[in-house]
């Protein structure tokens, strides 16, 4: 952290601070030590901001749970692309905001940005919390119609939305068809039956998962277990 400082502290000496290509790093380097205040007022100093900052910025708002600092900031900006939304839909996620994650992801389709694995990835942790198995299946649907049908990311959200809703056929639909399984594929698979009840499942999935040559983590094991 001192030696972070001790640079940037050159950075503005030199009168290079106000450069948004040096202040991006330096930003991301306050959020991610926790000094988020400090990073705030580098932010607001800043006579020119492009949307990388931004995200950054967001970023770290939302790891501290300033939410309504991050909608403000969110709202206030004239131009945003994919990653902007997708950092407010997993921020709003991660702060147990789910049906606010699941609200924000309707507006990003319907201003018309392109959503990744990890758009998917948010919103479909989101409709899972939330039981929302209606709004799940409707995001299923828009996930087909895209590139990352077959995407082993967006995959196991999927497995794991349709367990957590207890939809138990649609579940094993999906992971059935997930060409490249990895092993958060076979585990979210394997803690979907033992949330639901279906011990003998959950052990079958596990020595299937070993017999397909993936070794289990930390994780995995646990869930084994409790079943």
């Amino acid at each position: 952290m001192d030696l972070g400082r001790q640079i940037h502290g050159q950075i503005l000496k030199f009168g290079f601070g106000s450069y948004v290509f040096v202040a991006s790093p330096f930003l991301d380097m306050y959020a991610k030590l926790g000094l988020i205040f400090d990073a705030k007022g580098y932010y607001d100093e800043m006579p020119e901001r492009n949307v990388v900052m931004f995200n950054t910025m967001i970023i770290g708002l939302m790891w501290r749970g300033m939410v309504e600092e991050s909608k403000r900031l969110f709202h206030g900006l004239k131009k945003r692309d994919s990653i902007s939304w997708t950092t407010m839909i997993s921020g709003l996620m991660q702060n147990g905001m789910e049906r606010e994650a699941v609200d924000m992801f309707r507006e990003m389709i319907l201003a018309g940005f392109t959503m990744d694995q990890f758009t998917f990835g948010s919103v479909l942790t989101a409709c899972g919390s939330l039981l929302a198995l209606g709004e799940g299946k409707q995001i299923h649907a828009y996930v087909i119609r895209t590139d990352h049908k077959d995407n082993v990311f967006v995959g196991s959200a999927l497995v794991d939305m349709y367990s957590k809703c207890k939809s138990i056929k649609s579940r094993e639909a999906v992971f059935e068809r997930i060409t490249q399984k990895n092993t958060v594929s076979w585990t979210a698979m394997l803690v979907g039956y033992g949330q639901n009840g279906f011990s003998e499942e959950a052990v079958k999935i596990f020595f299937e998962m070993q017999r397909n040559g993936f070794e289990p983590d930390d994780f995995t094991l646990e869930s084994v277990i409790s079943s």
